[in-house]
């Protein structure tokens, strides 16, 4: 005769859990404050993004592209103006179909 009874799958997971909330975060978002600008760090890197376009290069201090994110320069507002057209041409093609 054969043993038809559900073995129990989860007799680890409370250990699991406790070892991986030790370590440390894979991807953290900071907001600016006032401004649509957000600071991700993955890996030991942080850049700056706006939505799903990344406006700064990778660095290894978040603290400083925050500082960049904060400046408005004339290229700052030249990536803000050509992203929003690449978004209003994504709606509109979107809308056409």
């Amino acid at each position: 005769m054969v043993d038809t009874k559900v073995k129990q799958l989860q007799p680890n997971v409370e250990k699991v859990a406790k070892e991986g909330s030790s370590k440390e975060e894979l991807i953290k978002r900071v907001s600016i404050k006032d401004s649509p600008f957000e600071v991700i760090t993955q890996d030991g890197y942080s850049f700056g993004v706006m939505g799903n376009y990344r406006l700064t290069e990778k660095s290894n201090d978040a603290k400083d592209i925050e500082k960049q994110l904060k400046k408005i320069t004339w290229n700052r507002i030249i990536q803000i103006v050509m992203i929003l057209d690449e978004v209003k041409s994504k709606i509109k093609k979107q809308e056409e179909v």
